[in-house]
């Protein structure tokens, strides 16, 4: 369903992308748009899924991002239809939350048994790159401290084991052309030839990579913030679709 890299950029930010992974005839998000008074007098921005209207990523002014991935297991236990809520709504509840501790703690809150499994991953820039990631299988939520980064998580309909070579893959990347935008960007635009189904940049019949969203939060300079403000952080959010006119095998891998 995602893949979603976390690393450090110079000047005390940090920067996430995630590739979203869905069924080419899903409805078009639409780009992302500001909230005001998440926290506070800061903002928050997130895109909008077309079919079921929430978000699988966000960021706001007071240095917390978020994103969603799904868990893909052999058999997980599932919510009944008439009690299942949508994993698109969690982000919008938990954004205006101080950073990802409080995230985390918050999620452990919610009727998780009405959501079927997740991942959610939450970074701040608080006290230094703080990433979590909370995994919540159907039964049980185990929160994981990732640290500083940089960091990579991967899910896919055919089994999150199968795409586990998007792992090492990044490790690789970055071993060898350092920690940088330019890396990042690289890695999501990845694709074996010989495995497009589990490619970063990926397709298989009936799902491919539909968006990459980039995120970039940097610190505001503290004269420029009134007292009172929690508007920390500077975001910037690029939310592109992939052109699906064409296989990404054909050489498109073009974004409207």
């Amino acid at each position: 369903m995602c893949t979603v890299t976390i690393l450090k950029v110079p000047g005390g930010g940090f920067r996430m992308v995630a590739s979203r992974d869905e069924s080419p005839t899903r409805p078009r998000a639409t780009h992302p748009r500001w909230v005001d008074r998440i926290a506070g007098d800061a903002r928050a921005i997130w895109p909008i899924d077309g079919l079921a209207g929430g978000t699988w990523v966000a960021a706001g002014e007071h240095g917390l991002v978020l994103t969603v991935l799904n868990v893909n297991l052999a058999d997980p236990p599932m919510p009944s239809e008439d009690r299942r809520v949508s994993r698109g709504s969690i982000i919008p509840r938990l954004i205006r939350l101080a950073d990802a501790g409080e995230a985390a703690e918050a999620l452990a809150e919610l009727e998780l048994d009405r959501f079927e499994p997740f991942r959610l991953v939450a970074a701040d820039r608080l006290n230094g790159l703080r990433i979590i990631e909370c995994r919540w299988d159907g039964c049980e939520l185990r929160t994981t401290e990732i640290g500083s980064g940089p960091a990579c998580f991967a899910s896919s309909g055919l089994g999150d084991e199968r795409v586990e070579p998007r792992l090492p893959l990044f490790e690789e990347m970055i071993a060898e052309d350092g920690a940088n935008p330019e890396t990042q960007d690289a890695y999501h635009a990845h694709i074996w030839p010989d495995r497009p189904e589990i490619s970063v940049f990926m397709e298989r019949p009936g799902a491919r990579t539909i968006s990459v969203t980039t995120i970039e939060m940097l610190p505001v300079d503290a004269e420029d913030v009134e007292d009172g403000s929690r508007r920390l952080f500077e975001v910037e959010m690029d939310y592109e679709p992939v052109d699906l006119s064409e296989s990404i095998l054909g050489g498109s891998g073009r974004r409207d």
